[in-house]
């Protein structure tokens, strides 16, 4: 039973949050290991151990650092909020960066560094990249190029900072300043069905 309240809390969470600030506490890196990239792990609006990955390889931030955040749902495409906005092309950039956070549901957990190393490459060209982080990346050009088919960026959700640019108090970049994290939630329709049949096996597990 405790494990559906979990489950039915960050469902809640994840539909309540668009349009709103969250708050978040950065809890871990993966094996404490920054480089590693994905999985990172946060707790959003008290629920914990979401997966989340960084797009910002000039943030660092560590373990119990806690801010709020703007979300984003990366379908709306709107990038009003996003920390690399004013970049050329920023919506590619970010379906990009989308497309290859949704490729960890699909891969094995070893591919899952490259693949962050080519989110972190697609914000900033000076990332160095392996030979897999390089196919990664053109994987996600190539797919944008196509216009990324049949891919629903809607479970995509960004967590922008609210000090977003991440200036310390002399103006210069401040690389301990919060991260800006993307996430993978279930789509909205899917969240209804899944939130009925918590309430399903609850009511039922009641009754007996």
């Amino acid at each position: 039973m405790k494990r559906l309240i979990v489950i039915a809390s960050l469902l809640l969470t994840a539909v309540s949050a668009y349009g709103a600030t969250v708050d978040i506490v950065f809890t871990s890196f993966q094996y404490n290991q920054w480089q590693l990239g994905y999985p990172y792990t946060a707790t959003v609006n008290g629920v914990a151990g979401v997966w989340v990955m960084c797009d910002d390889w000039e943030h660092g931030g560590s373990p119990g650092q806690e801010w709020q955040a703007n979300v984003t749902d990366l379908g709306t495409g709107d990038l009003s909020l996003l920390r690399f906005n004013q970049m050329p092309e920023a919506l590619t950039l970010y379906q990009e960066a989308g497309w290859l956070l949704l490729q960890t549901e699909v891969t094995p957990s070893t591919e899952w560094t490259d693949i962050n190393f080519a989110v972190w490459h697609i914000f900033d060209s000076s990332v160095p990249l392996s030979l897999n982080a390089q196919y990664w990346l053109g994987q996600a050009q190539q797919e944008a190029q196509l216009e990324f088919p049949g891919v629903n960026f809607n479970s995509v959700t960004i967590y922008t900072p609210l000090n977003q640019y991440g200036l310390g108090s002399n103006g210069n970049l401040d690389p301990d300043a919060p991260q800006e994290l993307l996430t993978i939630v279930p789509e909205p329709g899917s969240l209804i069905l899944l939130g009925g049949g918590l309430l399903t096996l609850w009511r039922a597990k009641r009754l007996f």
